[in-house]
């Protein structure tokens, strides 16, 4: 059975386990923060979230499980059948994952730490302009 290390907080978990939801397939969820330690390293070669457990070994990197998952599991399938479809895919993912995901990021420390305050290390109101960018945009 399929094992997604991680934790909850994390969007590119999220990307993951919707993945594996979507297609149906039983999977466990074991909580796995990242990070430099030789377990954690051993796991995730960058000690980074997600990482996927298969029977064959641990795979790392979003995009690269998300391709896993698709070519390897049954299921409904994630992408379009052809060509032009998957790209149109991919490209909103890149969109959503360089453009809102990543600016909005930085409004995470206030949202979840400090609501109403100011996140650690930003001026004030960089959040809120931040934010204002991703919606612009979107």
């Amino acid at each position: 059975m399929l094992k997604l290390h991680g934790f909850s907080v994390s969007n590119y978990y999220n990307m993951v386990k919707l993945a594996l939801l979507e297609k149906g397939l039983p999977f466990d969820e074991v909580t796995f923060f990242g990070g430099q330690t030789p377990q954690a390293l051993a796991i995730s070669p960058r000690g980074k979230v997600p990482t996927l457990e298969t029977e064959h070994g641990f795979i790392s990197e979003t995009s690269v499980i998300l391709d896993y998952i698709e070519q390897t599991q049954p299921g409904k399938p994630l992408l379009p059948a052809d060509a032009f479809g998957q790209a149109k895919v991919r490209e909103l993912l890149r969109e959503i994952e360089l453009y809102i995901e990543l600016p909005a990021r930085t409004c995470y420390a206030e949202a979840f730490f400090w609501p109403g305050g100011r996140a650690a290390g930003q001026g004030e109101g960089a959040c809120r302009a931040d934010c204002r960018v991703c919606h612009a945009q979107a």
